[in-house]
């Protein structure tokens, strides 16, 4: 006698219950079918609109999607206008189901299943429907018999008039679209058929006893993803998922029509080919809700390995039509079709890989996390096709792109650096890869001068200032107070700069912090640094400077240093001056970041620089109490690389810098103007290692070397306006500053009131 035990298509509307050998001990003969009753179908929506057209009738209007309306989980499909050519009357007949799963992502990026066979294991495909042409794998194979006047006979038929279930679930995977129904989620993927069905024409039955047999069949074939729209009732199928599963394989099964609390294929499960299988609870195709369907088992002690989809789709019959097919039975293909998606693009994973892409990105529609209805929840295809937490590689170290970003001071240019980041190959967790452009993560953050207009505006608004002079001495220190509660106590006054100063006829010493130079002060932050250390450092606010007079020379020496956040700078200063005129030659040292900005992982321009700058400074009275300002230097950099990003070498940079500011007595007070060109890179070079592709036999990235010049670009100009009037105790202060080569403004007014 044979062993078996009940099997089910797995569509509720439908009654046929059938037998499923796994094993035989002799003989014919068969048992009875054992009814598992029926559950109403969902209702099928109704027939879509076609889409919208202009003028011409050969031209689509494709538009921007339209977002849900509210109480909506989907937009209706009257509310969405056709977005692609993909977004075609084909794809609409299955709008709902396919809208559900954001399936026209994968169409519109070119993904088709092609290259990829899927074995579906059922009653067998009509092959001779237009839907079907060349999508018929070679390795397809019918492992059942036709019973006729009591004589069993192998059928070696892959598809006939008995074949509508199998046929409707083929056509949901890879039905191509034939200007006749509808078409599959993976048009271009094979459909290996498994005929597992026996029939027997006398007494009208169908039974199937052969899914172990076409398990191992798949197994020696080398097919990725199985999908089986049918449930067992029984043990018998472990030992062969087992064996299938060696392979790599990915069994995507149904959970079932019974609305039980666990998948009815749970007792075939084992710690073994646990994650072979790949569970399908149904959702109803409600644009309104992610619900599941009254029929469908749930997850249950299979939530890990359980994913939902949608249980209502439209799909070819087996006489060429479209039909709609409702059940745990219609939402597998769906995933089935996915898997061959994923595999399409990345042949390298194996069918469990593809599987457990779709687990991780599937949209959580239950209670938060992996639950015991929805198991990981609604397979999403835009996120599945999707990068996971991908990471870009220099060819020896691999860093998230999540935690990468290129921060690119303003003196250096971003077009070349963006121009080489347009075309990068990354991988994701799942080791596939992907190629795109990255130069997104690329900007120019505020500089320095702007953090220092920042501390400005804040020091105006909340704090103030006091200066003391005595003797030779000189003490000025900056506050500023900032309210921790309501009460008039909770106040907390800091402070934000200060400087000490001793000054006798030939000898200086001066000790500040956070001081910046006298120059910027009179425009109020809003002229660039005439200290060229500050300009290649602006975190090096604290400083250290002695100068004597030798025979009308005075010689000076500074020593710098100061941090933001993570970002540090220490520099070393030797001046000479005589008269108006001083020269400075400094050697300036940054670490965590490149002229203040700090840049992230992968995409770092750095850990830090090194600058050697020599720079000058001239001061001429022009009568009138007014005076003449210009300063310029010129400075070398070396970029410290970082061993995690793609810039894995740099030529030298060579800046310049300059400016010119007149200062005197007018409208009662003093009045600065001025031109700037700040810190411009004029020459230098990145070198850049990054991912060019990937090599499937290897399944490694393959890498290219490109150069990106670093020199700006273009010539930034600045132009000042500064006035200061004090009157008694009183003081009335305003700034202007205009960038001419983006034509951006800045004003800053300020008026303090002594007690």
């Amino acid at each position: 006698m044979k062993q078996g035990f009940i099997v089910q298509h797995l569509r509720p509307s439908m009654t046929i219950v059938s037998l499923i050998a796994l094993s035989a001990c002799g003989g014919g003969g068969g048992s009875t079918a054992n009814s598992a009753g029926s559950v109403a179908a969902p209702a099928v929506p109704a027939a879509n609109a076609p889409p919208t057209q202009v003028t011409d009738p050969t031209v689509t209007a494709y538009a921007a999607a339209v977002a849900p309306p509210t109480g909506y989980v989907v937009t209706p499909e009257s509310m969405q206008p056709v977005r692609s050519a993909n977004d075609t009357s084909e794809y609409r007949q299955n709008f709902t189901g396919n809208e559900m799963v954001n399936a026209l992502y994968a169409a519109d990026h070119g993904w088709t299943g092609k290259g990829v066979t899927v074995g579906v294991i059922d009653d067998g495909v009509n092959t001779a429907l237009s839907a079907f042409q060349n999508q018929i794998s070679s390795v397809s194979k019918d492992f059942g018999y036709l019973t006729t006047n009591g004589i069993a006979t192998k059928r070696d038929v892959l598809g006939d008039t008995q074949s509508n279930h199998g046929t409707e679930i083929a056509g949901i995977i890879a039905a191509r679209a034939d200007g006749i129904g509808t078409e599959g989620l993976a048009p271009d993927a094979k459909i290996a058929i498994l005929r597992t069905s026996d029939y027997n024409a006398d007494t009208k039955v169908e039974t199937m006893f052969h899914d172990a047999e076409a398990l191992e069949y798949a197994a020696t074939a080398g097919i990725k993803v199985i999908n089986r729209s049918l449930v067992s009732n029984g043990a018998g199928l472990a030992d062969s998922v087992t064996r299938y599963g060696a392979t790599g394989g990915l069994l995507v099964n149904a959970a079932g029509n019974n609305a039980q609390a666990n998948p009815g294929d749970t007792i075939n499960v084992n710690d073994a080919n646990r994650a072979t299988w790949l569970f399908v609870v149904a959702l109803n195709p409600d644009l309104k809700s992610y619900t599941l369907a009254s029929y469908s088992n749930q997850a249950g002690s299979m939530a890990d390995r359980t994913v939902a989809a949608i249980g209502t789709n439209t799909t070819v019959g087996v006489d060429g039509s479209s039909v709609a097919i409702s059940g745990t039975s219609s939402a597998t293909p769906q995933v089935s079709a996915l898997a061959a998606l994923i595999l399409s693009k990345w042949p390298q994973l194996s069918g469990q890989q593809a599987g457990n892409v779709i687990l991780s990105t599937a949209r959580d529609i239950g209670a938060p996390g992996v639950d015991s209805i929805y198991g990981h929840g609604l397979i999403d295809v835009q996120a599945a096709l999707s990068p996971s937490n991908p990471t870009i590689s220099n060819g020896s170290t691999a860093t998230s792109l999540a935690a990468s970003a290129m921060a690119v001071p303003a003196a250096i240019g971003t077009g070349s650096i963006q121009t080489a980041l347009s075309k990068v190959t990354v991988i994701d967790a799942y080791g596939r890869d992907f190629t795109g452009s990255v130069a997104s993560l690329i900007a120019h953050p505020e500089t320095g001068q702007s953090r220092w207009l920042g501390q400005r505006v804040n020091q105006m608004a909340s704090g103030g200032s006091s200066d003391v002079g005595f003797g030779h001495f000189r003490t000025s220190f900056g506050y500023a107070s900032f309210r921790t509660g309501p009460a008039d106590s909770d106040v907390r006054s800091v402070m934000t700069a200060g400087e000490v100063s001793y000054r006798n006829a030939t000898t200086g010493v001066r000790v500040g912090f956070n001081a910046q130079d006298s120059m910027q002060n009179d425009i109020m932050g809003l002229a660039p640094f005439a200290d060229g250390i500050l300009s290649y450092a602006p975190q090096a606010g604290n400083s250290v400077a002695v100068d004597h007079l030798i025979a009308g020379v005075r010689l000076g020496v500074t020593m710098t240093a100061g941090s933001i956040g993570r970002s540090r700078a220490q520099a070393s200063s030797v001046s000479v001056g005589y008269k108006g005129l001083s020269v400075r030659a400094s050697y300036i040292d940054e670490s965590g970041s490149v002229f203040g900005t700090i840049s992230e992982g992968g995409l770092a321009l750095g850990r830090g620089a090194t600058t050697t700058m020599l720079e000058a400074h001239q001061t001429l009275n022009v009568g009138g109490g007014w005076n003449l300002e210009g300063y310029g230097s010129v400075g070398v950099t070396r970029l410290k690389i970082d061993a995690s990003s793609v810039v894995t070498a740099a030529s030298s940079l060579v800046g310049t810098r300059m400016g010119l500011q007149a200062s005197g007595p007018a409208f009662g007070g003093l009045l600065s103007f001025g031109v700037a060109q700040p810190l411009t890179i004029e020459r230098g070079t990145a070198h850049l290692t990054i991912g060019t592709g990937y090599d499937a036999v290897a399944q490694s990235l393959t890498y290219g070397a490109s150069n990106a010049d670093l020199a700006s670009d273009k010539r930034r100009l600045e132009l000042t306006t500064g006035f200061a009037r004090q009157t008694g105790n009183s003081t009335f202060r305003i700034g202007l500053m205009k960038d001419v080569a983006d034509g951006t403004q800045r004003v800053l007014a300020g008026y303090r009131l002594r007690f």
